[in-house]
């Protein structure tokens, strides 16, 4: 949990009005209690694309199996940036905290990270009699890209989100250009993961790690770029009337 923790840490940082605590909290453990929702409606896809005996349902979750590859690169993306922007929808968008338009960027963010932290664990738990050193590789591995790009995706999404929030009259449009780029990048990541790992014991796998590099890097630049926009953007007593 402590990457998701730094990488809130740095984006809270960038608010000059700090959100109350009490709130970045809730968020947080929203975006973790929507984990186990995620886990459960991606295996339920895989089960309807792959019908089989639930003993050997678990079994089939392997990496040269067409249904795991379609899982995270098509389902998962979608399931998890859905669930995440459904919490700040459902969660944020309502409350008197929400003020500016930045918040909606800072708290699908957080939403986010709380998710990758509640994944986070579900991954090192299922190495129980792994090595400690591989145990910290993969920590530090997910810290540096999985949890970054839960942060950086949802980050695009709340972009748009914000800009719908100001100008209603495109808010679908907007809503949906969000989530697609949020998607897009979420799935090209899981797929560039996918291609490392098939081919990590040959010299071809410099190509998709540099590639991975290249994504999470035009990513955080975009991200960067739309926080800044932001930024410029004025108080929201006129985002309040809206969301009224």
């Amino acid at each position: 949990q402590r990457q998701s923790f730094i990488w809130l840490l740095f984006y809270l940082r960038k608010d000059k009005h700090p959100e109350p605590n009490a709130m970045v909290i809730k968020v947080f453990i929203w975006g973790m209690l929507i984990g186990p929702i995620a886990i459960v409606l991606e295996l339920f896809v895989k089960w309807l694309l792959e019908p089989m005996d639930l003993r050997n349902f678990f079994d089939s979750l392997s990496v040269q199996n067409w249904t795991f590859l379609f899982n995270i690169v098509v389902t998962a993306p979608v399931v998890e940036e859905f669930l995440k922007y459904k919490i700040v929808k459902e969660k944020v968008l309502k409350s008197p905290e929400f003020d500016e338009p930045l918040d909606a960027m800072l708290y699908l963010i957080i939403a986010a990270l709380g998710f990758a932290a509640i994944e986070n664990l579900i991954l090192i738990f299922q190495q129980p009699f792994q090595p400690f050193r591989s145990v910290l590789s993969l920590a530090a591995l997910r810290f540096l890209s999985a949890t970054l790009v839960h942060a950086l995706a949802s980050g695009m999404l709340g972009y748009w989100l914000a800009r719908s929030l100001r100008e209603p009259q495109k808010k679908t449009k907007m809503l949906v250009k969000g989530l697609d780029l949020a998607i897009f990048f979420h799935s090209s990541y899981n797929y560039l993961c996918w291609l490392l790992y098939s081919k990590i014991n040959t010299a071809a796998f410099l190509a998709p790690l540099l590639m991975i590099a290249a994504l999470i890097i035009l990513m955080a630049i975009a991200v960067s770029f739309n926080f800044s926009v932001l930024k410029k953007f004025h108080s929201v007593c006129r985002i309040c009337k809206i969301k009224s």
